[in-house]
């Protein structure tokens, strides 16, 4: 990146690997934290990430540790890869360990990661001026085949990104394109949160796909997950995204647009797209509900599409419909646990007046005084 620069990736999952290779093989130096060592056992020893599929390179890791201030220390840019209902946590953790001028990307951040981000940062007691983005999506599509051995299988064409201060937007895009071109600067971070597209990808063709799911049937998610049927229902709970969006003065692509855009795709159908993509073929369906594409998507995606369509009278029954069979699944209630207004320091009768001075913030500490006893919810 430029002169080169210490940075430090939160989590060694299949995004964390990828990224810290990545970075690591452009002369970077890279330093990989991870909650429990089991995952980076070996890694601690070999230091080492070779990539394969869509990018052959090895990069050889400065530091490998489960000591997240260690992780931190000296470096200019921290890469959160991470789960986002794992967030919040991390902000906590890393809060004590934040010197001035570091800059955080959530990647991805879902809907309102970096809102919620800061929240628990200052909670935790932020004092330094530290920077917070978020992208819109993961830059690759990767899978781990064994420890230190990545294979990317597809890199987006654009990733947009937002940041908190708002108005360091083009600094932070200008670091990471250095190594990143993809990464796009967009208006603010209500741009990115309502852009979240897995969102709506991922619970509506899981839970329209319950008997298979729970019958154990081997599937290709989006080629046969993707019915006709399935397609449609997705397409009304878009409607839904887009009409909040457009509430708020965001435009934000359709699921059809950011399919096309984002892997290079002809235009056509949702359908099609979904069925043409070479990125999705061989993706199978999960087997158990108890993943992801339910426990992250719902609470940090449709969860606060819900809870803004219901503060500005935005009719979300589908979308409600989706968290509602999930939590009954699941046995949880997304509502109360995912970022629902309280968690995000929003309040429903000011909605608008609260995410203006969110996205006018000069900095992130003065954000507390801003907002009042909001900030953090209960």
């Amino acid at each position: 990146m430029g002169d080169l620069v210490n940075i430090a990736i939160i989590g060694a999952g299949c995004g964390g690997q990828a990224i810290a290779g990545y970075l690591a093989s452009k002369g970077n130096k890279v330093n990989l934290y991870n909650r429990s060592i089991d995952r980076i056992r070996l890694l601690m020893k070999k230091k080492e990430i070779e990539l394969q599929g869509e990018i052959h390179s090895k990069g050889k890791l400065n530091l490998v540790t489960t000591d997240i201030s260690e992780a931190v220390r000296g470096t200019e840019l921290i890469m959160v890869v991470t789960t986002a209902t794992g967030h919040y946590d991390i902000a906590t953790a890393l809060a004590p360990h934040l010197k001035e001028e570091q800059t955080i990307v959530l990647n991805p951040g879902r809907t309102f990661g970096s809102l919620e981000f800061m929240n628990a940062l200052l909670e935790g007691g932020l004092a330094a001026d530290v920077t917070i983005a978020e992208a819109n999506t993961l830059i690759y599509a990767t899978r781990i085949l064994k420890p230190g051995l990545s294979d990317v299988k597809g890199i987006k064409n654009s990733v947009s990104l937002s940041v908190i201060p708002n108005h360091r937007t083009s600094q932070v895009v200008s670091m990471l394109n250095e190594d990143y071109p993809q990464f796009y600067a967009v208006e603010n971070f209500l741009t990115t949160s309502l852009g979240n597209i897995g969102a709506v990808f991922h619970p509506t063709i899981t839970l329209l796909n319950e008997e298979r799911i729970r019958n154990k049937e081997t599937f290709d998610f989006y080629r046969d997950g993707a019915t006709r049927e399935v397609v449609d229902y997705m397409e009304q709970v878009d409607i839904e995204r887009r009409t909040i969006a457009s509430s708020f003065g965001v435009e934000v692509q359709s699921l059809k647009e950011w399919l096309c855009e984002r892997y290079r795709l002809p235009n056509s159908s949702l359908f099609d797209a979904l069925h043409n993509n070479p990125f999705y073929e061989g993706l199978t369906a999960p087997t158990t509900f108890n993943m992801r594409y339910l426990t992250e998507d719902i609470p940090t995606g449709l969860v606060p599409f819900s809870e803004l369509g219901k503060s500005i009278g935005v009719d979300t029954r589908y979308i409600d419909e989706l968290i509602e069979k999930a939590s009954v699944e699941l046995k949880v209630d997304f509502r109360s646990q995912g970022r629902n207004l309280d968690r995000l320091g929003l309040d429903a009768k000011t909605i608008f007046e609260d995410l203006r001075i969110v996205s006018e913030l000069e900095t992130i500490t003065e954000y507390k005084a801003a907002a009042g006893a909001t900030v953090g919810g209960d």
